[in-house]
C-alpha cells in the first residue's frame, strides 16, 4: 500500500509578508489555480501549519503515518493514521502538532472538475463533505490508499489517458467515501472531547458562525460563555490560531462571498447581512482577503 513520496502539481498559495491587515487576510484564502491537485509529503520533525486558511476547492486529506489536530470551522479533530479528512471549500482549518513527524496526501479539486462525469447524476459528490473525519476500517484503508497511489502515479503520468484516468479515479474515491459515511452514520462525530479548552472554544466558535450577522465582541462572548475575556481571547488564538477578530471577520467574509455570487443583493445588503456596520470597512476587509473588491467579485463568480 506504499507509494514513492514527491509533489506533483502541488497547490500555489498566494503569500505575503505578515504584519498590516492586508497581508493577514491575503494569507488566508488560498486559491487552487488547477482544476486538481495532489501531494504527498513525509515530515519528520515537528511542523505546524503557518497558515489559518480555507481554499475555493474542495480538500481531501489522508493521514498515513503520526497524528495531528486538525481545527476545522469551529472543531478540533484528532487525526490518526487511517483517518480521513473531508474539507468544504471556504471553511477555515488548521493543523498542529501532535506527534514530532507524520505523513499524509493532500489532494484539492475545484468546481466544474468532475462535471463531465457528474452530469446528470442524482448523486452530488459535495454530499461526501458533510462529515469532516472519517475513521476508516483496516480494509477501507487499503481500498483508500490504493486509489490515492493511482492519484499520484496518474498525475505524474503523460499520457492522453492521465487526465481521464485522475477524474475517474477521484469519482471513485469520492464514491467510496460516502458508503464509508453511511456505513459510520451510527458512530458519534470525532472530536477532541477530553481537553476543556478545546470544548470551550468549540461552542464560542459555533456561536459566531451562527451568530455572525449580529453585534459581536471579546466582551459579550465572554459574558455569553462566563469566561474572563483576556482569557478567552488567548486560548481562543491557542487552539484555532486566529485571533478573535479574525475569526469573526473572516466567517462574515465567507458568508459575503456566498451572497455576491447568488447576485440577489446589492454591495451594501450583502455587508449589512454579514455583520459589518461600515460598508468602507467591508469593502477593504474583502479585498485584502479576496484580492478584488465586492464588485469585482460578484461580476466575476455571480450567477
Amino acid at each position: 500500500m506504499g507509494s514513492s513520496c514527491g509533489s506533483i502539481h502541488s497547490p500555489t498559495c498566494r503569500k505575503e509578508a505578515a504584519g498590516t491587515m492586508s497581508d493577514i487576510y491575503s494569507e488566508r484564502l488560498n486559491p487552487v489555480p488547477q482544476g486538481f491537485s495532489i501531494h504527498k509529503a513525509h515530515r519528520t520533525s515537528p511542523f505546524n501549519m503557518p497558515l489559518n486558511h480555507y481554499h475555493d476547492a474542495y480538500e481531501i486529506y489522508y493521514m498515513c503515518s503520526g497524528e495531528r489536530y486538525y481545527f476545522i470551522k469551529d472543531r478540533t479533530y484528532r487525526v490518526q493514521p487511517g483517518d480521513l479528512v473531508l474539507i468544504d471549500k471556504h471553511v477555515l482549518h488548521k493543523t498542529q502538532n501532535i506527534t514530532n513527524g507524520h505523513e499524509r496526501i493532500l489532494l484539492h479539486y475545484r468546481d466544474g472538475f468532475l462535471d463531465s462525469l457528474f452530469g446528470g447524476s442524482a448523486w452530488d459528490p459535495r454530499s461526501v463533505f458533510g462529515q469532516p473525519v472519517i475513521r476508516l476500517n483496516i480494509k477501507q484503508q487499503a481500498v483508500v490508499e490504493s486509489l490515492l497511489d493511482r492519484l499520484l502515479e496518474e498525475s505524474k503520468a503523460q499520457t492522453p489517458e492521465s487526465p481521464i484516468y485522475v477524474k475517474i479515479t477521484l469519482m471513485e474515491l469520492l464514491l467510496f467515501a460516502g458508503r464509508c459515511m453511511r456505513e459510520l452514520a451510527s458512530v458519534p462525530e470525532r472530536t477532541e472531547p477530553d481537553n476543556p479548552m478545546f470544548e470551550r472554544v468549540a461552542s464560542v466558535a459555533a456561536y459566531i458562525n451562527g451568530h455572525y450577522a449580529e453585534d459581536l465582541s471579546l466582551t459579550l462572548l465572554s459574558t455569553l460563555f462566563h469566561i474572563n475575556p483576556h482569557y478567552l481571547s488567548r486560548i481562543f488564538n491557542k487552539v484555532t490560531g486566529f485571533s478573535f477578530v479574525e475569526y469573526v471577520n473572516l466567517v462574515r467574509l465567507k458568508e459575503a462571498q456566498k451572497l455576491l455570487s447568488a447576485g440577489e443583493l446589492n454591495v451594501t445588503e450583502v455587508a449589512e447581512s454579514v455583520g459589518f456596520e461600515s460598508l468602507t470597512h467591508f469593502g477593504r476587509v474583502f479585498k485584502a482577503s479576496t484580492g478584488m473588491s465586492p464588485k469585482q467579485y460578484r461580476q466575476r463568480f455571480g450567477n
